[in-house]
Parts: structure tokens; C-alpha cells; sequence
């Protein structure tokens, strides 16, 4: 019996799932337990093919547990997830390289646009809504550059993650060479709450990276202009 729905086919059981109406999967082969899907879409962006690997042994502890990569072209996430009963999300092992300029999309109607590249490790997080937000890992951000309205190049930059004990998650960023010199720090709560305060400074002194800055406020005694931002992503 568990040989014969595990080899159910993919198609059949996605077919009777409600996914999210931002999520799109077509082109869809293999099984429930082993398969993939060639094209998928998130919010419109093209994600390339997601292949799935269930693990068995943790659906005794009542965990769905699979290795999923997605692959387009040179971008790639690894990962592996897992749900549980009570609705923790945990992730382990996740490697990632992105285009930024992929995610263009979802700023769609903004007078910018950028590129870049994102990459990262990530041993270890996890994610149960207004419970805790716990994510553990280095993210790198390179050649960051914005394309419009005006060229301009910022360099590279690192976020140090660490999850917290009272179910948020710390970053601390810094950047690692280019034009931009900057310093900061992010704090992710377990409500959706966002904050993200920062000390920017051109390196090259009356260059246009300066005068941007300045449209941004008064220079420090340090001779860099502070940034603060709040927002929530999630109610």
C-alpha cells in the first residue's frame, strides 16, 4: 500500500491541491515521492524547473520532509524543508545563487531598477508565524549596481544572520569593498516587524555617489548620513 502511493503520480495529487494564486507549476513529471516540475513561476517570475525528493523516515515524526532544488540556467536553490503538524517551517543546508535582476518583477512600478548577485549558506532556519522567525546564515551580495534612472555602482556586501532567543532574527551588515562604505544592522520579528537602520559614506570624496547620499540627510560627525527604516512584511 505505501509503495503504491508514494508512486502515485505527481500530476494527480497537484491537480487536487490549492496552491497559492501566485504560484504557478506546468510541465509537471515523476511521482509524489520523486519528481519535478519543469516551469515554475512565483509572482510572475520565472523560476526554472523544481525537482522534489521526499524523505521517508521523517513521516514517522509526523514531519513532510523533501529535498527541492531549483534550478534556471546558472541560478540555483538547495534546500532541504520541513513542515510539521503544528505549521514550523524548517529549512536546513540551503545554498543559493540569484540574479537579482530576476526579482525585477516585484518592484514592478518603481522609478529604479538593479543588478547584482545574491548568494548564500544557511545551516538553519525555521518559521512558524507570530511564534518565531529563526534564520542562521551568511548571505553575499555582489557587484550591487543601480541601471535607472542613473548607473550607479555600490560594490559588495555581506549580512551576518543569527536567530535570537526571543523568536526574532538579528543581522548584522557590512560591506566588503566598492564605492559605498557601509555599516548596519537589520532585526526581523517574530510579528512580521522589520527594522533596518544603517551609516552610509561615499568612498571617493565629490563623487555622484556622494551627492546621492546627500538627498538622504546631513552628514555625521563620522561624515556618514544615517538611514532608518520600519515596515511589517506580514500581519
Amino acid at each position: 500500500m505505501f509503495f503504491l502511493i508514494t508512486n502515485i503520480p505527481a500530476t494527480v495529487i497537484l491537480s487536487s491541491v490549492t496552491l497559492p494564486d501566485n504560484v504557478k507549476l506546468s510541465s509537471i513529471s515523476g511521482s509524489i515521492w520523486s519528481g519535478k516540475a519543469r516551469q515554475f513561476k512565483i509572482s510572475g517570475i520565472d523560476m526554472g524547473s523544481i525537482n522534489w525528493e521526499l524523505n521517508p523516515l521523517n513521516l514517522i515524526i509526523g514531519e513532510l520532509s523533501a529535498d527541492v532544488s531549483i534550478v534556471n540556467n546558472k541560478q540555483y536553490i538547495n534546500t532541504e524543508v520541513s513542515l510539521s503538524s503544528s505549521g514550523k517551517i524548517e529549512l536546513e543546508e540551503t545554498r543559493f545563487l540569484i540574479d537579482l535582476s530576476s526579482l525585477q518583477p516585484l518592484i514592478y512600478g518603481m522609478p529604479f531598477s538593479y543588478t547584482g548577485k545574491a548568494s548564500g549558506y544557511f545551516p538553519v532556519s525555521f518559521f512558524h508565524k507570530n511564534s518565531y522567525v529563526g534564520l542562521n546564515g551568511k548571505l553575499s551580495l555582489t557587484s550591487m549596481e543601480m541601471i535607472s534612472p542613473q548607473r550607479q555602482s555600490f560594490g559588495d556586501f555581506i549580512v551576518d544572520f543569527r536567530a535570537e532567543k526571543e523568536g526574532a532574527t538579528s543581522g548584522k551588515i557590512k560591506d566588503s569593498g566598492g564605492e559605498l562604505n557601509l555599516t548596519g544592522q537589520l532585526m526581523l520579528k517574530k510579528n512580521g516587524q522589520f527594522n533596518f537602520s544603517a551609516k552610509l559614506a561615499a568612498r571617493e570624496s565629490g563623487s555622484s555617489l556622494e551627492k546621492t547620499l546627500s538627498f538622504l540627510g546631513r552628514k555625521d560627525a563620522s561624515g556618514r548620513v544615517k538611514v532608518h527604516s520600519d515596515f511589517k512584511l506580514w500581519q
